[in-house]
């Protein structure tokens, strides 16, 4: 692809502002992930295969769209010269197929000038085609005669609901396979803002091109590998990314779904541990405190609860008194159980 180049001026200014935040994301997540965390692997739910699935088939899709559905390049399908006269190139496509509607207004509008031969390298067919109000009235100064010219920025007003298109579809299918119902864990949930980020980046990076590219480069071309067909570029970046992506996103939730990568669990998750853990141990005390207003009641177990307590202190009047230190130390083993419970149980 020929638009590469014109990727080279969107790095430096991404790179001064991303900096290296990803490598110290990815740096403080290796480092709150001990050595001894649990590395059980466990099966896909059948929630994360539904979601793999959809995108699996949506790449499939792209790629579809990738090889075989873009617009149709009418120099490239008669074989002719980008200098080719279009009786000639009317001609050559009679032999190959019937000409529609669609056909004879297309090479209406190239018979015209070079600038609308210009405009159909740069944005395709379907402005030309299709975009009436695109056109203004210009008088010929060689044959006197008044024709209809497009203007480019008209035609770029008119193509960009086809570049953001594709992008929104997967926005919205971002959204479905991110939603508690095909999304298990949290970190799949918060995929949804990592994507959508690249999503932007690649849209951005689309319309930066469309809109700083020199359609002039077109004007001396004449034969069909110097011409810079930048409408089939950026239909072939397009649909890359978004395969990527989509590709990129399946992969990860079947890695984090099936345990192949510890995942520190969130701050979200954590709250909900704890709370867990705090109603289990409230539910304990009332039962406890039952138990013992019954034991209270009657007489007899209330007997035989003070003299199961008397055995007991005296019990520990004969265990000797265990050193501070060993204390301090079963208190941080404590404190460590309690703390890799609360983070990965």
């Amino acid at each position: 692809m020929r638009i590469l180049p014109q990727l080279t001026p969107l790095l430096k200014p991404l790179t001064i502002l991303i900096g290296p935040a990803p490598l110290f994301y990815l740096y403080r997540s290796w480092q709150s992930t001990p050595s001894a965390a649990p590395h059980q692997r466990r099966p896909l739910p059948p929630q994360s295969l539904i979601a793999i699935i959809i995108l699996l088939i949506t790449s499939v899709v792209y790629i579809w769209t990738l090889l075989l559905g873009g617009s149709e390049n009418v120099f490239y399908l008669t074989q002719s010269r980008f200098v080719t006269p279009t009786s000639v190139l009317q001609s050559r496509l009679a032999k190959i197929r019937t000409i529609s509607d669609n056909d004879q207004i297309l090479i209406d509008r190239l018979s015209t000038s070079l600038s609308e031969r210009i405009n159909f390298a740069t944005i395709g067919p379907t402005p030309l085609i299709h975009c009436a109000w695109c056109q203004s009235p210009h008088k010929d100064a060689v044959t006197n005669t008044t024709i209809s010219i497009g203007d480019a920025n008209m035609y770029i007003l008119f193509y960009l609901p086809q570049i953001i298109a594709p992008y929104i579809k997967y926005a919205f299918l971002l959204g479905i396979t991110t939603t508690p119902f095909l999304a298990l864990s949290q970190t799949c949930r918060d995929l949804r803002v990592y994507l959508s980020y690249a999503l932007g980046l690649a849209l951005a990076a689309e319309i930066w091109i469309l809109a700083t590219f020199d359609a002039t480069v077109n004007s001396s071309a004449h034969d069909l590998r110097d011409v810079t067909w930048l409408h089939w570029d950026l239909h072939s970046f397009r649909y890359t990314c978004l395969t990527m992506i989509c590709i990129l996103h399946a992969l990860i939730i079947y890695v984090i779904e099936t345990a192949w990568v510890v995942v520190p669990p969130s701050e979200e998750e954590r709250m909900f541990q704890v709370s867990v853990v705090g109603e289990n141990v409230v539910q304990r005390m009332r039962l406890t405190r039952t138990v013992r207003e019954v034991i209270m009641r009657s007489v007899e177990w209330r007997l035989r609860g003070e003299r199961w307590w008397e055995r007991r202190r005296e019990r520990e009047t004969d265990v000797p008194e265990v050193s501070a230190t060993l204390k301090r130390k079963w208190q941080l083993e404590a404190q460590n159980w309690v703390d890799a419970k609360i983070k990965f149980g």
